[in-house]
């Protein structure tokens, strides 16, 4: 949720209307229109029916209005913006609930690894939050992070922020309210067409829209683009290669798969160290970059078992795309560190990896009323079997 979206839907609400909103801040009526739809999405029912004479507020909008109102008020005193004001800049829910844990930790290091966010995808949050703001609010140190007197003033706000918004988003769901049909789901980049994570999608892609009627739009991406997704409401549930030690996400595993390195000159058994470093120079290694859950695993595997300077003895080359990692380790160009399935090719060595890094798959949903439904169909109706088959 962002803060632009609460703001311009509090405006309609308020002023009973969406065209009486935009007249009363100057935004545009697709804008207010699109902030009020992005709102009910997310909290998973209607604020309001429209008709020919506009909008009028349904029962469970009437309760839930001065939350929204509290929500907007808190989000216009961050934003330093007048009360009939849409503020230029928007910052994102999930950014401020991130900064407050790095402030309460007091090190964005031990902060990401809690939140099993890559360190540098915190920071740049960090710095983002900064210049939408214009204002430092952090200051570092040898023993960690402190805030700065404004960075505190945003903690205390965005502690009130947290609770407003988890209490409005974790209602109980109207029993009468109109459910959407369609739904968002992200990926994981699947190595081929036809492997697990291949089969589970097209599978589930059927069960939703052909049996249950649900439309879902089904996109892939890497791990960091995902929670981003998920974050910002372009997905409503991930299928994530990583655990996450974040209330604010719940999660279910649902596939496992074992992890393989594949190509040429590789040793037999990954705990030969000097064979393995041997296979490193001679051959460049081809991975994902750091964004994704596989990269992780495969830099934890290598510093292990190949030394922490194993970056030094290779050609290191970075491609996102899954399938063509797939193919230059098919074709011998390079190695690669791959699920299992994708690496059975004749004249190649395969070294299978221990089951520690395994590629874990795990169903992702904030917790809010639409999250929480489309994981509760995903794990219903007969797709808990289909996982489970996989």
């Amino acid at each position: 949720m962002r803060s632009s979206t609460i703001i311009m839907a509090d405006l309609a609400l308020r002023h009973g209307g969406i065209r009486a909103a935009s007249r009363a801040c100057g935004q545009p009526v697709s804008s207010i229109g699109a902030a009020l739809t992005r709102l009910e999405d997310d909290l998973g029912f209607p604020l309001v029916r429209r008709g020919e004479d506009g909008i009028s507020l349904t029962i469970d909008a009437q309760r839930r209005t001065p939350a929204i109102a509290r929500l907007a008020a808190l989000c216009r005193q961050i934003l330093s913006c007048e009360a009939e004001r849409v503020p230029d800049k928007s910052i994102s829910f999930a950014a401020l609930f991130r900064l407050s844990e790095a402030l309460r930790v007091g090190s964005i290091r031990r902060a990401a690894e809690q939140m099993n966010l890559a360190q540098p995808q915190l920071t740049r949050q960090i710095s983002l939050l900064e210049r939408t703001l214009d204002t430092k609010l952090i200051l570092r140190g040898p023993k960690g992070i402190d805030p700065t007197p404004e960075g505190l003033r945003l903690v205390n706000l965005t502690g009130q922020l947290e609770a407003e918004w988890r209490a409005l988003s974790q209602v109980s769901e109207p029993q009468h309210s109109q459910v959407s049909r369609r739904y968002s789901l992200g990926s994981i980049i699947p190595a081929t067409p036809f492997g697990e994570l291949s089969t589970l999608l097209a599978g589930l892609n059927t069960e939703m829209h052909n049996r249950q009627g649900f439309r879902v739009s089904i996109a892939s991406t890497l791990a960091e683009d995902l929670l981003i997704g998920l974050d910002t409401g372009r997905f409503d549930c991930i299928l994530l290669d990583a655990a996450l030690n974040d209330p604010t996400y719940a999660q279910s595993p649902v596939l496992r798969g074992s992890v393989a390195m594949a190509g040429l000159h590789l040793p037999e058994d990954y705990r030969n160290q000097a064979e393995l470093r041997r296979a490193l120079k001679r051959q460049p290694l081809v991975l994902q970059s750091r964004r994704s859950g596989l990269r992780q695993r495969a830099e934890q595997f290598l510093d292990t078992y190949a030394g922490p300077d194993w970056r030094s003895l290779t050609s290191l080359v970075e491609i996102d795309s899954l399938p063509i990692i797939v193919n230059m380790a098919h074709s011998g160009t390079a190695n690669s560190i791959l699920p299992l399935h994708a690496t059975a090719v004749e004249n190649h060595r395969i070294m299978p990896l221990p089951s520690t890094f395994d590629q874990i798959i795990f169903l992702t949903w904030r917790r809010t009323p639409k999250g929480r439904r489309l994981a509760k169909l995903i794990g219903s109706n007969g797709i808990a079997e289909m996982f489970s088959k996989t």
